[in-house]
Protein backbone atom coordinates (compact mmCIF):
# COMPACT_ATOMS: atom_id res chain seq x y z
CA UNK A 1 0.00 0.00 0.00
CA UNK A 2 1.14 3.52 -0.82
CA UNK A 3 -0.75 6.70 0.04
CA UNK A 4 0.01 9.95 -1.79
CA UNK A 5 -1.35 13.14 -0.26
CA UNK A 6 -2.15 15.33 -3.26
CA UNK A 7 -3.53 18.25 -1.28
CA UNK A 8 -6.54 19.45 0.73
CA UNK A 9 -8.89 16.41 0.58
CA UNK A 10 -7.37 14.83 -2.54
CA UNK A 11 -5.63 11.50 -1.82
CA UNK A 12 -4.33 8.73 -4.07
CA UNK A 13 -4.14 5.17 -2.74
CA UNK A 14 -2.29 2.38 -4.56
CA UNK A 15 -2.86 -1.13 -3.23
CA UNK A 16 -2.92 -4.64 -4.72
CA UNK A 17 -2.41 -3.29 -8.22
CA UNK A 18 -5.30 -0.80 -8.09
CA UNK A 19 -5.25 3.00 -7.87
CA UNK A 20 -8.05 4.86 -6.11
CA UNK A 21 -8.27 8.65 -6.39
CA UNK A 22 -10.33 10.44 -3.74
CA UNK A 23 -11.96 13.89 -3.83
CA UNK A 24 -9.72 15.48 -6.47
CA UNK A 25 -9.76 19.28 -6.52
CA UNK A 26 -6.73 20.03 -8.70
CA UNK A 27 -7.63 23.28 -10.48
CA UNK A 28 -7.46 26.71 -8.85
CA UNK A 29 -9.52 28.64 -7.99
CA UNK A 30 -12.65 26.91 -6.65
CA UNK A 31 -15.86 28.29 -5.17
CA UNK A 32 -16.47 30.97 -7.76
CA UNK A 33 -12.98 32.41 -7.82
CA UNK A 34 -12.15 32.45 -4.12
CA UNK A 35 -10.49 29.22 -2.85
CA UNK A 36 -6.89 28.40 -3.74
CA UNK A 37 -4.62 25.63 -2.51
CA UNK A 38 -2.24 26.31 0.33
CA UNK A 39 0.37 24.90 0.29
CA UNK A 40 0.33 24.95 -3.53
CA UNK A 41 -0.14 21.65 -5.33
CA UNK A 42 2.83 19.63 -6.59
CA UNK A 43 0.73 17.14 -8.60
CA UNK A 44 -1.67 18.35 -11.27
CA UNK A 45 -4.22 16.52 -13.36
CA UNK A 46 -1.66 15.79 -16.08
CA UNK A 47 0.75 14.32 -13.52
CA UNK A 48 -1.67 11.63 -12.31
CA UNK A 49 -1.00 8.00 -13.20
CA UNK A 50 -3.82 5.95 -14.76
CA UNK A 51 -6.67 5.70 -12.25
CA UNK A 52 -8.83 2.59 -11.71
CA UNK A 53 -11.37 4.00 -9.26
CA UNK A 54 -12.57 7.48 -8.40
CA UNK A 55 -14.30 8.15 -5.07
CA UNK A 56 -16.09 11.43 -4.40
CA UNK A 57 -17.59 12.08 -0.99
CA UNK A 58 -20.04 14.92 -1.67
CA UNK A 59 -20.90 17.90 -3.85
CA UNK A 60 -18.88 20.71 -2.27
CA UNK A 61 -16.49 22.06 -4.87
CA UNK A 62 -13.32 21.38 -2.87
CA UNK A 63 -14.29 17.68 -3.21
CA UNK A 64 -16.37 17.63 -6.39
CA UNK A 65 -14.55 19.96 -8.78
CA UNK A 66 -15.97 19.93 -12.33
CA UNK A 67 -12.87 21.51 -13.98
CA UNK A 68 -10.77 18.67 -12.53
CA UNK A 69 -13.31 15.94 -13.26
CA UNK A 70 -13.66 17.05 -16.87
CA UNK A 71 -9.98 16.23 -17.38
CA UNK A 72 -10.15 12.68 -16.00
CA UNK A 73 -10.68 9.47 -17.99
CA UNK A 74 -14.45 8.99 -18.27
CA UNK A 75 -14.06 5.20 -18.30
CA UNK A 76 -12.86 5.12 -14.72
CA UNK A 77 -15.27 3.46 -12.27
CA UNK A 78 -16.74 6.09 -9.96
CA UNK A 79 -17.84 5.18 -6.42
CA UNK A 80 -20.28 7.38 -4.52
CA UNK A 81 -22.77 6.78 -1.73
CA UNK A 82 -26.28 5.68 -2.65
CA UNK A 83 -27.98 8.95 -1.77
CA UNK A 84 -31.76 9.28 -1.90
CA UNK A 85 -31.46 12.36 -4.09
CA UNK A 86 -29.84 11.59 -7.43
CA UNK A 87 -28.53 15.04 -8.33
CA UNK A 88 -24.96 14.06 -7.38
CA UNK A 89 -25.04 10.99 -9.64
CA UNK A 90 -26.69 12.97 -12.42
CA UNK A 91 -24.03 15.69 -12.28
CA UNK A 92 -21.32 13.03 -12.67
CA UNK A 93 -23.18 11.54 -15.63
CA UNK A 94 -23.49 14.97 -17.22
CA UNK A 95 -19.70 15.41 -17.01
CA UNK A 96 -19.37 12.17 -18.97
CA UNK A 97 -18.67 9.40 -16.47
CA UNK A 98 -20.29 6.18 -17.65
CA UNK A 99 -19.58 3.68 -14.85
CA UNK A 100 -20.99 4.98 -11.56
CA UNK A 101 -21.40 2.68 -8.57
CA UNK A 102 -23.84 3.88 -5.91
CA UNK A 103 -22.75 2.07 -2.77
CA UNK A 104 -24.96 1.56 0.28
CA UNK A 105 -23.45 2.71 3.55
CA UNK A 106 -21.58 0.08 5.60
CA UNK A 107 -21.45 -2.41 2.71
CA UNK A 108 -18.16 -3.73 1.34
CA UNK A 109 -17.11 -3.17 -2.26
CA UNK A 110 -14.04 -4.92 -3.66
CA UNK A 111 -12.02 -3.13 -6.32
CA UNK A 112 -11.43 -5.94 -8.79
CA UNK A 113 -10.47 -9.54 -7.99
CA UNK A 114 -7.73 -8.94 -5.42
CA UNK A 115 -8.09 -5.19 -5.08
CA UNK A 116 -8.70 -3.32 -1.85
CA UNK A 117 -12.10 -3.32 -0.16
CA UNK A 118 -13.98 -0.03 0.25
CA UNK A 119 -16.69 0.81 2.75
CA UNK A 120 -18.57 4.11 2.92
CA UNK A 121 -19.55 5.56 6.29
CA UNK A 122 -22.65 7.72 6.78
CA UNK A 123 -22.58 11.18 8.39
CA UNK A 124 -24.48 12.09 11.53
CA UNK A 125 -26.06 15.12 9.84
CA UNK A 126 -28.87 15.68 7.40
CA UNK A 127 -26.92 16.23 4.20
CA UNK A 128 -25.37 13.99 1.58
CA UNK A 129 -21.79 13.14 2.54
CA UNK A 130 -19.64 10.09 3.25
CA UNK A 131 -16.35 8.96 4.72
CA UNK A 132 -14.42 6.03 3.23
CA UNK A 133 -12.63 3.09 4.84
CA UNK A 134 -10.07 1.25 2.67
CA UNK A 135 -8.51 -2.18 3.44
CA UNK A 136 -5.96 -4.11 1.42
CA UNK A 137 -5.95 -7.27 3.58
CA UNK A 138 -3.07 -6.13 5.78
CA UNK A 139 -3.60 -2.44 6.43
CA UNK A 140 -6.55 -0.09 6.92
CA UNK A 141 -6.89 3.60 6.03
CA UNK A 142 -9.79 5.87 6.96
CA UNK A 143 -10.42 9.07 5.01
CA UNK A 144 -13.07 11.13 6.79
CA UNK A 145 -12.58 14.19 4.52
CA UNK A 146 -15.04 16.59 6.22
CA UNK A 147 -17.86 14.11 6.82
CA UNK A 148 -19.08 14.59 10.39
CA UNK A 149 -19.28 11.37 12.42
CA UNK A 150 -20.91 10.92 15.80
CA UNK A 151 -19.16 9.32 18.75
CA UNK A 152 -21.05 6.03 18.37
CA UNK A 153 -19.82 5.67 14.77
CA UNK A 154 -16.27 6.57 15.74
CA UNK A 155 -16.29 4.04 18.59
CA UNK A 156 -17.73 1.34 16.33
CA UNK A 157 -15.03 1.92 13.73
CA UNK A 158 -12.31 1.97 16.38
CA UNK A 159 -13.56 -1.25 17.96
CA UNK A 160 -14.09 -3.07 14.65
CA UNK A 161 -11.02 -2.12 12.63
CA UNK A 162 -7.31 -1.83 13.31
CA UNK A 163 -6.81 1.53 11.62
CA UNK A 164 -3.26 2.32 10.52
CA UNK A 165 -3.81 5.82 9.13
CA UNK A 166 -6.66 8.32 9.41
CA UNK A 167 -7.20 11.57 7.53
CA UNK A 168 -9.26 13.83 9.80
CA UNK A 169 -10.61 17.35 9.58
CA UNK A 170 -8.97 19.85 11.91
CA UNK A 171 -10.34 23.31 11.13
CA UNK A 172 -13.52 25.00 9.95
CA UNK A 173 -14.60 26.23 6.53
CA UNK A 174 -17.83 28.05 7.17
CA UNK A 175 -19.51 31.39 6.61
CA UNK A 176 -19.72 31.65 10.41
CA UNK A 177 -18.41 33.89 11.87
CA UNK A 178 -16.35 35.38 9.03
CA UNK A 179 -19.19 36.59 6.82
CA UNK A 180 -21.42 37.93 9.61
CA UNK A 181 -21.54 41.56 10.67
CA UNK A 182 -20.57 40.95 14.30
CA UNK A 183 -18.33 43.57 15.85
CA UNK A 184 -14.63 42.73 15.70
CA UNK A 185 -14.25 41.62 19.32
CA UNK A 186 -17.28 39.35 19.07
CA UNK A 187 -16.16 37.92 15.75
CA UNK A 188 -12.70 37.11 17.09
CA UNK A 189 -14.12 35.47 20.23
CA UNK A 190 -16.47 33.31 18.14
CA UNK A 191 -13.57 32.39 15.86
CA UNK A 192 -11.44 31.36 18.86
CA UNK A 193 -14.24 29.13 20.10
CA UNK A 194 -14.58 27.55 16.66
CA UNK A 195 -10.82 26.98 16.38
CA UNK A 196 -10.66 25.35 19.78
CA UNK A 197 -13.67 23.10 19.16
CA UNK A 198 -12.19 21.84 15.88
CA UNK A 199 -8.88 20.98 17.55
CA UNK A 200 -10.75 19.17 20.33
CA UNK A 201 -12.73 17.29 17.68
CA UNK A 202 -9.58 16.28 15.80
CA UNK A 203 -8.08 14.83 18.98
CA UNK A 204 -11.34 13.20 20.12
CA UNK A 205 -11.87 11.52 16.77
CA UNK A 206 -8.32 10.16 16.64
CA UNK A 207 -8.66 8.74 20.16
CA UNK A 208 -12.05 7.15 19.60
CA UNK A 209 -10.90 5.60 16.33
CA UNK A 210 -7.83 4.17 18.14
CA UNK A 211 -5.95 4.98 14.97
CA UNK A 212 -2.19 4.46 14.95
CA UNK A 213 -1.59 7.66 12.97
CA UNK A 214 -3.67 10.75 12.22
CA UNK A 215 -3.21 13.31 9.43
CA UNK A 216 -4.87 16.75 9.62
CA UNK A 217 -6.51 17.09 6.20
CA UNK A 218 -9.33 18.70 4.20
CA UNK A 219 -8.67 22.10 5.70
CA UNK A 220 -5.74 23.64 3.87
CA UNK A 221 -6.80 26.42 1.51
CA UNK A 222 -6.27 30.13 1.02
CA UNK A 223 -8.65 32.98 0.23
CA UNK A 224 -6.73 35.37 -2.04
CA UNK A 225 -9.25 38.12 -2.79
CA UNK A 226 -8.20 41.34 -1.06
CA UNK A 227 -11.44 41.67 0.91
CA UNK A 228 -11.10 38.07 2.15
CA UNK A 229 -7.47 38.03 3.24
CA UNK A 230 -8.41 38.58 6.90
CA UNK A 231 -10.26 35.25 6.86
CA UNK A 232 -6.92 33.43 6.51
CA UNK A 233 -5.63 34.80 9.80
CA UNK A 234 -4.68 32.62 12.73
CA UNK A 235 -7.66 34.07 14.57
CA UNK A 236 -9.95 32.13 12.25
CA UNK A 237 -8.26 28.92 11.13
CA UNK A 238 -6.08 26.22 12.62
CA UNK A 239 -2.88 25.11 10.94
CA UNK A 240 -1.89 21.45 10.61
CA UNK A 241 0.99 22.23 12.98
CA UNK A 242 -1.51 23.23 15.68
CA UNK A 243 -3.45 20.00 15.14
CA UNK A 244 -0.26 17.96 15.38
CA UNK A 245 0.73 19.72 18.62
CA UNK A 246 -2.74 19.18 20.13
CA UNK A 247 -2.72 15.47 19.32
CA UNK A 248 0.83 15.02 20.57
CA UNK A 249 -0.11 16.62 23.90
CA UNK A 250 -3.43 14.81 24.41
CA UNK A 251 -2.79 11.38 22.88
CA UNK A 252 0.94 10.55 22.78
CA UNK A 253 0.10 6.95 21.80
CA UNK A 254 -1.06 8.21 18.36
CA UNK A 255 1.51 9.36 15.82
CA UNK A 256 0.55 12.71 14.25
CA UNK A 257 1.58 13.03 10.62
CA UNK A 258 1.63 16.39 8.89
CA UNK A 259 1.46 15.60 5.17
CA UNK A 260 1.92 18.22 2.45
CA UNK A 261 1.23 18.07 -1.30
CA UNK A 262 3.26 15.30 -2.91
CA UNK A 263 4.18 13.52 0.35
CA UNK A 264 3.84 9.74 0.43
CA UNK A 265 3.28 7.18 3.17
CA UNK A 266 3.77 3.41 3.20
CA UNK A 267 3.38 1.00 6.13
CA UNK A 268 6.95 -0.19 5.65
CA UNK A 269 8.75 3.09 5.05
CA UNK A 270 6.55 5.58 6.86
CA UNK A 271 6.36 9.20 5.70
CA UNK A 272 8.48 10.34 2.74
CA UNK A 273 8.43 14.05 2.08
CA UNK A 274 8.59 15.52 -1.39
CA UNK A 275 9.72 18.87 0.03
CA UNK A 276 10.35 20.35 3.46
CA UNK A 277 7.09 21.40 5.14
CA UNK A 278 6.08 25.05 5.03
CA UNK A 279 6.86 27.35 7.92
CA UNK A 280 3.35 27.57 9.31
CA UNK A 281 4.28 30.64 11.36
CA UNK A 282 4.73 32.49 8.05
CA UNK A 283 1.49 31.25 6.53
CA UNK A 284 -0.08 34.71 6.31
CA UNK A 285 3.02 36.13 4.62
CA UNK A 286 2.86 33.33 2.06
CA UNK A 287 -0.84 33.89 1.41
CA UNK A 288 -0.42 37.66 1.02
CA UNK A 289 2.34 37.02 -1.52
CA UNK A 290 0.12 34.48 -3.33
CA UNK A 291 -2.68 37.07 -3.36
CA UNK A 292 -0.46 39.63 -5.09
CA UNK A 293 0.72 37.06 -7.63
CA UNK A 294 -2.80 35.82 -8.37
CA UNK A 295 -4.49 39.22 -8.55
CA UNK A 296 -4.41 39.43 -12.34
CA UNK A 297 -5.85 35.91 -12.65
CA UNK A 298 -8.60 36.81 -10.21
CA UNK A 299 -9.42 40.02 -12.08
CA UNK A 300 -9.81 38.09 -15.33
CA UNK A 301 -11.96 35.45 -13.62
CA UNK A 302 -14.38 37.94 -12.06
CA UNK A 303 -14.55 40.08 -15.22
CA UNK A 304 -15.57 37.00 -17.22
CA UNK A 305 -18.53 36.14 -14.98
CA UNK A 306 -21.74 36.53 -16.99
CA UNK A 307 -24.16 39.30 -16.08
CA UNK A 308 -27.23 38.29 -14.12
CA UNK A 309 -29.58 39.44 -16.86
CA UNK A 310 -33.05 41.00 -16.77
CA UNK A 311 -36.04 39.99 -14.65
CA UNK A 312 -33.86 38.47 -11.95
CA UNK A 313 -36.51 39.04 -9.28
CA UNK A 314 -39.06 37.14 -11.35
CA UNK A 315 -36.62 34.25 -11.81
CA UNK A 316 -35.78 34.36 -8.11
CA UNK A 317 -39.49 34.17 -7.26
CA UNK A 318 -40.19 31.24 -9.58
CA UNK A 319 -37.20 29.32 -8.25
CA UNK A 320 -37.98 29.61 -4.56
CA UNK A 321 -41.76 29.42 -5.01
CA UNK A 322 -41.29 26.06 -6.70
CA UNK A 323 -39.28 24.79 -3.72
CA UNK A 324 -41.89 26.04 -1.26
CA UNK A 325 -44.70 24.38 -3.23
CA UNK A 326 -42.74 21.14 -3.46
CA UNK A 327 -42.78 20.86 0.34
CA UNK A 328 -45.76 22.79 1.73
CA UNK A 329 -44.70 22.16 5.34
CA UNK A 330 -41.23 23.66 4.98
CA UNK A 331 -42.29 27.28 5.42
CA UNK A 332 -43.68 26.69 8.89
CA UNK A 333 -40.68 24.50 9.81
CA UNK A 334 -38.18 27.20 8.84
CA UNK A 335 -40.34 29.88 10.40
CA UNK A 336 -38.21 32.97 9.67
CA UNK A 337 -38.13 35.93 7.28
CA UNK A 338 -35.04 36.07 5.06
CA UNK A 339 -34.13 39.43 3.52
CA UNK A 340 -32.01 39.39 0.37
CA UNK A 341 -29.87 42.41 -0.51
CA UNK A 342 -28.91 41.50 -4.08
CA UNK A 343 -26.13 43.83 -5.22
CA UNK A 344 -25.39 44.80 -8.81
CA UNK A 345 -27.35 46.33 -11.69
CA UNK A 346 -29.93 43.52 -11.82
CA UNK A 347 -30.40 43.24 -8.08
CA UNK A 348 -32.57 44.83 -5.43
CA UNK A 349 -34.02 44.23 -1.97
CA UNK A 350 -36.29 41.20 -1.78
CA UNK A 351 -37.45 38.84 0.93
CA UNK A 352 -38.88 35.39 1.57
CA UNK A 353 -41.44 35.23 4.37
CA UNK A 354 -41.36 31.50 5.11
CA UNK A 355 -44.26 31.37 7.62
CA UNK A 356 -46.57 33.12 5.13
CA UNK A 357 -45.09 31.49 2.00
CA UNK A 358 -44.59 34.89 0.35
CA UNK A 359 -41.79 36.31 -1.81
CA UNK A 360 -41.87 40.09 -2.18
CA UNK A 361 -39.79 43.14 -3.04
CA UNK A 362 -38.61 45.44 -0.29
CA UNK A 363 -36.99 45.25 3.15
CA UNK A 364 -39.32 43.87 5.83
CA UNK A 365 -39.14 45.25 9.36
CA UNK A 366 -39.31 41.76 10.86
CA UNK A 367 -36.45 40.08 8.99
CA UNK A 368 -34.44 37.43 10.88
CA UNK A 369 -31.64 36.66 8.44
CA UNK A 370 -30.21 39.06 5.85
CA UNK A 371 -28.11 37.84 2.94
CA UNK A 372 -26.12 40.34 0.87
CA UNK A 373 -24.96 38.67 -2.34
CA UNK A 374 -23.99 39.73 -5.91
CA UNK A 375 -26.68 39.49 -8.57
CA UNK A 376 -24.40 37.34 -10.75
CA UNK A 377 -24.33 34.67 -8.06
CA UNK A 378 -28.06 34.77 -7.47
CA UNK A 379 -28.54 34.18 -11.20
CA UNK A 380 -26.35 31.08 -11.02
CA UNK A 381 -28.41 29.76 -8.13
CA UNK A 382 -31.86 30.36 -9.55
CA UNK A 383 -30.82 28.94 -12.93
CA UNK A 384 -29.37 25.91 -11.12
CA UNK A 385 -25.97 26.43 -12.70
CA UNK A 386 -24.46 26.33 -9.21
CA UNK A 387 -25.61 24.92 -5.89
CA UNK A 388 -26.49 27.45 -3.22
CA UNK A 389 -24.16 25.95 -0.63
CA UNK A 390 -21.17 26.50 -2.94
CA UNK A 391 -22.27 30.09 -3.54
CA UNK A 392 -22.36 30.74 0.22
CA UNK A 393 -19.01 28.98 0.74
CA UNK A 394 -17.40 31.34 -1.76
CA UNK A 395 -17.59 33.83 1.15
CA UNK A 396 -18.68 36.46 -1.39
CA UNK A 397 -21.68 37.06 0.84
CA UNK A 398 -22.29 39.15 3.95
CA UNK A 399 -24.76 38.04 6.58
CA UNK A 400 -26.72 39.43 9.52
CA UNK A 401 -29.07 37.68 11.91
CA UNK A 402 -31.56 38.58 14.59
CA UNK A 403 -31.92 37.08 17.06
CA UNK A 404 -28.27 36.02 17.31
CA UNK A 405 -28.70 32.28 16.96
CA UNK A 406 -27.95 29.53 14.47
CA UNK A 407 -30.99 29.22 12.20
CA UNK A 408 -30.55 25.51 11.69
CA UNK A 409 -33.83 24.80 9.91
CA UNK A 410 -33.12 27.35 7.19
CA UNK A 411 -29.48 26.44 6.62
CA UNK A 412 -30.20 22.70 6.56
CA UNK A 413 -32.91 23.23 3.93
CA UNK A 414 -30.90 25.76 1.94
CA UNK A 415 -27.78 23.58 1.81
CA UNK A 416 -29.75 20.86 0.02
CA UNK A 417 -31.12 23.04 -2.79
Amino acid sequence: MEITYIGHAAILMEANGKRILMDPWLKDPAYHGTWWHYPPLEIGVDDLPPIDYLYISHEHQDHFDPPTLERLDKNVRVVIANYKRKRFRDRLSAIGFRDIVELDFDSDFRCGGDGPVLRLIAPDRAWDDSAILLRDGRHTVLNVNDCHLDNATLDRLGDTFDIDLSFLTFTGASQYPNCFDFDLDSKMERARESKHSHLEEFVNWAKRLKTKRAVPAAGNFALLAEDQLFMNSGWYVNTPAEAVAALRAAAPQIEPLQMNPGDRWTPEGGLRRLKPPPDWDRRMEDIERMSREARAIGDVYFAAEPAAGPQLFERFTRHFQAHLERDPAIGKQIGIVVAWNVTGPDGGDWYIDFPKGRIERGVPDDWNLRISIPDKMVALGVEEKAIWDDLILSFRVRLSRRPDRYMKEFWTWFSKL
